[in-house]
């Protein structure tokens, strides 16, 4: 049996060239959190159904993921924080699904972030966002000044942190999510039956952890631009 990964449907927009599968399974993603928000919204009740306590209880598990990383202020950035967990979280396990079953003329649907696109995106949209935090929070010249501390030549190697800090997670995010994929294709592809099983529930242990260690970090990086000692 062959096997390739890393390969997309690829079109081209102009000068742009698209992977058309990642961007399908990133909607789906994206389109299933909000139809499963709007579910929740409209069948609110006092007694909560057991979805409705299920989303109450991750709400509060990035609460207290927020809170805990930037202090008082995390409620103003759950937003953000909670957006990153779930699509993180439910983009890699689609990579789950029997996608094999739909054949592409080329590449194939698989997790949105096992493509470096998505999770550099992802990267890019934490970097703007706690370079805007921390620069609403202190002022242009407030925020700008702690990059010369501890002393004044420091500051292009702390303006470097802080630009390479999110694509660190980026990377990670990338490398977990396809090594995990590229491991079950192999195990089916060796043992088709039984075997690879383990495998596939350690790796949607694995999506949970990726989703929490991005969104985690996402906060405490805010956390550290919004700090009174930063």
């Amino acid at each position: 049996m062959e096997i390739s990964f890393g390969e997309h449907w690829i079109e081209h927009i102009g000068p742009l060239q698209v992977h058309v599968d990642t961007i399908l399974t990133a909607w789906l993603a994206m389109a299933f959190l909000i139809i499963v928000a709007l579910i929740i919204r409209f069948n609110l009740d006092r007694i909560p159904s057991k979805i409705q306590a299920l989303a109450e209880m991750a709400l509060d598990f990035i609460k207290n993921m927020a809170t805990g990383q930037i202090g008082k202020d995390g409620r103003k950035h759950i937003a953000l924080i909670a957006s990153l967990f779930l699509f993180i979280l439910t983009a890699n396990l689609m990579g789950q699904l029997p996608w094999k079953l739909i054949h592409l003329k080329e590449g194939e649907f698989a997790s949105p972030t096992n493509d470096i696109n998505t999770t550099a995106a992802l990267a890019i949209i934490v970097l703007i966002y706690y370079l805007g935090a921390g620069i609403m929070k202190k002022g242009l010249l407030g925020h700008i000044k702690h990059y010369f501390q501890p002393v004044w030549f420091m500051a292009p190697m702390n303006l470097l942190e802080d630009v390479t800090r999110p694509f660190s997670l980026a990377l990670r995010l990338f490398a977990n999510i396809l090594a995990g994929e590229v491991i079950i294709m192999v195990l089916v592809a060796l043992i088709p039956v039984g075997l690879p099983i383990p495998m596939v529930l350690f790796e949607l242990f694995v999506a949970f952890i990726q989703a929490f260690i991005f969104a985690i970090l996402a906060a405490s990086y805010i956390g550290a631009v919004t700090s009174e000692e930063h």
